[in-house]
C-alpha cells in the first residue's frame, strides 16, 4: 500500500466518522421534535396541564383500573368561580395570567400518580387514584387556598379577587363511564360555588342521587 493510499483511506474512515455524528445529530433532532409534538398534543397550552382530549382518554383508563381491582378514585373539579368579571375588570391577558398560576400551583401540589387536565374555559379537573375521602378532602382543600392565592397575585391585587371552588366525589361501581363520575363532582362545585365560592365541598354518590329524585 503506498502512502497515497492510506493517506486516501485515513480520508474516508475520516469523512465516515463525520457522517456518523451527523446522522447521530439528526436523530436525535428528530427524537426531540417528536417529544415536542406529542407533549403539544396532550397539554393544554395556557396552563400546563393535560388538555381536555388526553386526560379524557386517561380517564377512561382510571375508570377501568379502579374497577378492575376494586381501588379508591377521587374526582376533583377545580373552577375559577368569576372568570368572567375577572376579565372584565383585569382584562383577559390578566385573567389567562391568572389561569396559568393556577395550573402550575396544581401541578406542584398534586403527586405524581394524580392528573389534572384543563376541562373547560375557566376549569379544570383532578383524578387522584388510591385516594379515600380524608386524604380527597386534605388535598382539596390545600388546592382551594393555594390557587386562590396564586391566581390573586397573577392579577397583582385589586378587586374582584378570584374565587375558586372544588367539588369533590368518589367512584363507585355503577359509574360505567368517567362522564358520571365528573357529572358528580362537577354538581359538587357548583353547590360549592353557589354556597359563596372559596370553598371544598364533598358529594357521594348517594347523596347525589337523593338530590337528582
Amino acid at each position: 500500500m503506498t502512502s497515497q493510499d492510506a493517506k486516501t483511506i485515513e480520508g474516508l474512515k475520516a469523512e465516515l466518522a463525520r457522517l456518523r455524528e451527523m446522522l447521530n445529530i439528526t436523530e436525535d433532532n428528530l427524537r426531540t421534535s417528536q417529544d415536542e409534538v406529542m407533549r403539544l398534543s396532550t397539554i393544554d397550552s395556557l396552563t400546563g396541564v393535560l388538555n381536555r382530549r388526553h386526560f379524557m382518554d386517561i380517564a377512561d383508563q382510571e375508570i377501568s383500573r379502579a374497577r378492575r381491582y376494586k381501588r379508591p378514585l377521587a374526582v376533583l373539579v377545580i373552577s375559577m368561580d368569576n372568570m368572567k368579571q375577572v376579565n372584565e375588570v383585569h382584562g383577559s391577558a390578566k385573567g389567562d395570567l391568572a389561569l396559568e398560576a393556577m395550573g402550575a400551583a396544581a401541578l406542584h401540589t398534586l403527586r405524581t400518580t394524580d392528573f389534572v387536565g384543563r376541562t373547560a374555559g375557566a376549569e379544570m379537573t383532578v383524578m387522584l387514584p388510591e385516594t379515600e375521602h380524608d386524604g380527597c378532602m386534605i388535598l382539596a382543600e390545600r388546592l382551594v387556598l393555594e390557587l386562590a392565592r396564586v391566581a390573586a397575585e397573577a392579577l397583582g391585587g385589586g378587586a374582584p379577587l378570584p374565587k375558586v371552588s372544588i367539588g369533590a366525589t368518589h367512584f363507585v361501581r355503577e359509574d360505567v363511564i368517567f362522564d358520571t363520575v365528573h357529572q358528580r363532582a362537577d354538581m359538587s362545585m357548583e353547590r360549592a360555588r353557589d354556597s359563596g365560592g372559596n370553598r371544598v365541598l364533598y358529594i357521594s354518590a348517594e347523596e347525589a342521587e337523593k338530590l337528582e329524585a
